[in-house]
């Protein structure tokens, strides 16, 4: 057994020499002193779910550019290589025939809803052939062609229309993400309002920790002078106990919090600490319906979107009303060409000849029955009906939650006071009770039960202060206010 652990022995001793002592401490645990608005600030810019909807945003604005590349000007060339040496039927036309095509050309959809078509050919041809004038020729054309949409799209109505839906479409994906965004602020507000209220109760019930022990040490003196039953004695030491472990519990609970508001602030460090230097404060004025409701108006997103998609249907019902027209096309192209023994002659002859082709058509076409267009049209009409009462359903929706919320607040506000009388009221209860114990002429029961009620009131005051900060949050999300001046990220 001894040369079992005599090698164990060896390697541990050697291990301690070479691991440094710092190893096995635990780094200093780092203290995040934080305000309501630094731990506001901080989730903006660390938050997950707040780069999430940023993100959401960011990737809605590429809509816009994939609705304006209708406008692109497009850039089209083609080169093309022939050899022709099929059989022909008489020896005239030769036994060879090379064809060199190169072409360019541009194109642009304007949003007048006119296109525009510049192309310029060449051509390049040898043959072999008996009746041609010469082996080999080169021509060259340019020719410009403009189309106008005159009864479906009429001038671009159609195209700019859906641009302008798609940005409103992206303005309203922004306030969707502003939703969002506010949604995880109000919970990390409230998140450093529970850690506070987790604190208050851990400071409330140590103080009752402190009597608590006094009560039995004062116990603990009587017994040995025989000046106090047992059972009293028994009891002191068991309020004692009770009251430390509420204290653990309270304390492992300001813990929990901790690791909440961590998580949403996304602080790395597990061993941190976070200690709000914000406290309760009811110096909050009253709460005006009104003015609340005003600035609800101005600023609810969810209020603001409607109304875009109502602006977004009427846009949808012309562009419809539009498409019921036939497709009417008015076409002209005018062409020129000249030709030469080689590429640059066949060029400068464009100009320097007047080897013109014009031509101008006009296209007209309608489904007879135009059962799609109908379709759309009543769906258009449906849809922007459907907004209106979706708006007006949201104006009810913002006025019923400002009228509950504003009241909530100011009845919060009021209990919190009340709460807070009631707690000095029992603090006194129980100052007078231990005048009358110190006497003689009170009980161990009555006075822990007066303890008890203290710790009771002392809480729900605390309590009554968080519900009432929780309140004015929530009515800051009903007004649209809770951001203040953010916006969405930059890319």
């Amino acid at each position: 057994m001894k040369k079992i652990l005599f090698p164990i022995m060896f390697i541990l001793m050697l291990l301690s020499s070479i691991v440094p002592y710092g190893f096995c401490k635990s780094p200093e645990a780092k203290v995040y002193r934080l305000s309501l608005k630094e731990v506001t600030q901080l989730a903006l810019i660390n938050n997950f779910d707040i780069q999430l909807a940023n993100y959401d945003s960011f990737i809605a604005d590429t809509s816009l550019g994939r609705a304006r590349s209708l406008f692109d000007t497009i850039l089209n060339a083609e080169v093309k290589y022939q050899n022709d040496q099929m059989k022909r039927s008489s020896s005239l036309y030769g036994t060879k025939t090379l064809d060199n095509d190169y072409d360019i050309g541009v194109s642009r959809k304007l949003p007048s809803g006119t296109k525009l078509d510049l192309d310029m050919t060449n051509n390049r041809n040898w043959t072999d052939a008996s009746v041609a004038s010469s082996a080999l020729n080169h021509n060259s054309a340019l020719s410009l062609s403009v189309t106008q949409e005159l009864g479906k799209n009429f001038f671009g109505i159609t195209d700019r229309g859906n641009i302008d839906i798609t940005k409103i479409q992206i303005q309203n994906s922004a306030y969707t993400s502003l939703e969002k965004i506010e949604q995880v602020i109000r919970s990390v507000k409230k998140a450093y309002w529970d850690l506070v209220l987790e604190m208050e109760n851990v400071a409330i019930q140590k103080e009752m920790v402190d009597q608590a022990k006094r009560l039995y040490d004062l116990h603990q003196e009587k017994l040995k002078d025989g000046l106090v039953e047992k059972p009293e004695a028994i009891a002191s030491e068991a309020n004692y106990k009770n009251r430390i472990n509420d204290l653990r519990l309270l304390e492992n609970a300001v813990k929990t919090k901790e690791n909440v508001l961590k998580l949403m602030l996304n602080i790395k460090e597990h061993q941190a600490a976070i200690v709000p230097t914000d406290k309760f404060d009811l110096s909050v004025g009253q709460q005006d319906f009104m003015e609340a409701l005003k600035v609800a108006f101005e600023k609810r997103r969810d209020f603001l979107r409607a109304k875009n998609t109502i602006e977004a249907q009427k846009i949808n019902l012309v562009v419809e009303k539009n498409n019921m027209l036939p497709t009417v096309n008015l076409t002209a192209s005018l062409t020129k060409n000249g030709l030469g023994d080689h590429f640059r002659q066949s060029v400068t002859n464009i100009t320097a000849e007047d080897n013109s082709h014009y031509a101008v058509g006009l296209m007209f076409s309608l489904p007879l029955e135009n059962r799609d267009a109908k379709a759309k049209l009543e769906k258009a009409e449906y849809e922007k009906a459907k907004a209106l009462i979706e708006l007006k359903l949201i104006e009810r929706q913002i006025t019923i939650d400002i009228m509950d919320q504003v009241r909530n607040c100011n009845i919060y506000k009021e209990v919190a006071f009340n709460s807070i009388d009631i707690a000095e009221l029992q603090a006194q209860k129980l100052k007078e009770e231990e005048k009358r114990f110190n006497l003689g002429r009170s009980d161990t029961d009555t006075l822990i039960r007066y303890q008890e009620d203290l710790i009771k009131a002392q809480q729900a005051a605390v309590a009554d202060k968080y519900r009432l900060h929780s309140a004015l949050i929530d009515l800051k999300l009903k007004k649209g206010t809770l951001l203040g001046q953010y916006t969405l990220r930059d890319k």
